[in-house]
């Protein structure tokens, strides 16, 4: 989702106030706090969702090839978010079931997802789409499913035992396994979430565009790890907390604004949300090496 305000210089201070930009500034958060909650859920766990991005194109094109046959806009909602979980589920399954590795597992189902739903579609671009069902898209209601999105996962987080077996599990597996824990059952929850997710953001995204195609959340799932990394969820789990991944997620999107209004070219854009993300590693390096000089 690119945003451009032409015209505008550096005057970062007096333009982000304005309701037209921080509703641009929620907009663009939106999409990728959603993934991010489902993503952390997953890092957390000691996993790895490289297929977000893909599974946000397939839900997004099952919602509008639904909506191009003519089915209600609830209708097709529950179509995307279906085809949102079903992909995330297939991920959990093939890494539980199988034992393939996570981040081999969803590079392969990156790339079937994505040219998968190309082929389906014939690479078609869908839209435009019923106001009602555009709504979802546009004014506070992208931060309103963000904000609901997050409370749900902090509250799963705190005050039910998944919360706890996820830090478990990304804590130490086999410790996991021989306090009882169903971490293959488990597992499978996160990845189920966080393809649910990204259909969450699939939904926003089409719906803000007011169009879809099977190419749409390309790179996606470098800004969704990007913000959990910022946010101080671990890489390798047992670390962090879905709140910090939803504020990473809000830093870059203000990032991103801030360059949009700076006036700076998209392919700036990766430079700085990269040296971000490694001024978070070292930071993170650096805090890991005094808490054990501590001890």
């Amino acid at each position: 989702m690119t945003v451009r305000l032409p015209g505008l210089h550096w005057d970062y201070a007096r333009h982000f106030w304005t309701v037209t930009n921080l509703k641009v500034v929620g907009e663009n958060a939106a999409f990728i706090g959603v993934m991010a909650c489902g993503e952390g859920m997953v890092i957390l766990s000691g996993g790895l969702d490289l297929s977000v991005g893909a599974i946000l194109a397939l839900a997004s094109c099952a919602a509008a090839m639904a909506l191009a046959a003519g089915w209600s806009w609830p209708l097709a909602v529950g179509v995307g978010l279906a085809a949102g979980t079903v992909a995330g589920f297939f991920n959990g399954a093939l890494i539980t079931y199988r034992r393939l590795p996570p981040i081999i597992t969803t590079l392969a189902t990156l790339l079937l997802f994505r040219h998968g739903t190309s082929i389906l579609t014939h690479a078609r671009s869908y839209g435009p789409f019923p106001d009602a069902f555009n709504r979802i898209g546009t004014d506070w209601i992208p931060a309103v499913l963000f904000a609901v999105c997050l409370a749900l996962f902090i509250l799963a987080s705190l005050t039910i035992r998944f919360g706890r077996w996820v830090l478990a599990i990304g804590g130490g597996e086999q410790a996991a396994r021989l306090s009882g824990i169903a971490v293959d059952r488990v597992k499978r929850w996160a990845y189920l979430l966080s393809g649910l997710c990204a259909g969450v953001a699939g939904l926003i995204v089409m719906a803000f565009n007011n169009n879809t195609q099977s190419s749409i959340g390309t790179g996606y799932e470098l800004d969704v790890i990007a913000a959990c990394v910022v946010g101080g969820v671990r890489i390798t789990g047992g670390d962090g907390s879905i709140l910090g991944a939803a504020l990473g997620a809000l830093l870059i999107a203000l990032l991103r604004d801030a360059l949009i209004l700076a006036g700076r070219p998209a392919e700036q854009y990766g430079l700085f949300t990269g040296g971000v993300i490694l001024a978070a590693a070292l930071l993170e390096q650096w805090r890991s090496r005094r808490g054990i000089q501590t001890a």
